[in-house]
């Protein structure tokens, strides 16, 4: 008897950026396409300030997706997460770079 397929793994990524996809309301002055950056364990803001809220709100996600994770994964398949004031509406999407 054969054991059961085991699901595509997609790999974790060193480096991601957190992109911001959507922005109705946000108090702190972020707008679509701000984003910031995880490289390890070092964070970077290009764009200037971020708002430390939204930073709070996916910084528990980030290690999850530094590692191994199946291709199936919620993480991989809808990677946002919102900003924790709903009335802002604020969504930032996940994305894998690639290591320089």
């Amino acid at each position: 008897m054969s054991a059961a397929p085991r699901p595509a793994i997609e790999p974790g990524a060193r480096r991601l950026r957190v992109v911001v996809e959507r922005a109705d309301q946000p108090a702190c002055g972020i707008a679509v396409g701000d984003w910031f950056e995880i490289d390890g364990s070092r964070l970077r803001t290009p764009n200037g300030p971020f708002c430390p809220y939204a930073i709070a709100a996916v910084i528990p996600v980030l290690p999850l997706r530094q590692v191994d994770l199946p291709a199936d994964d919620w993480l991989i398949r809808k990677p946002y997460i919102c900003c924790p004031d709903a009335r802002e509406n604020v969504v930032m999407r996940i994305v894998a770079e690639p290591d320089r």
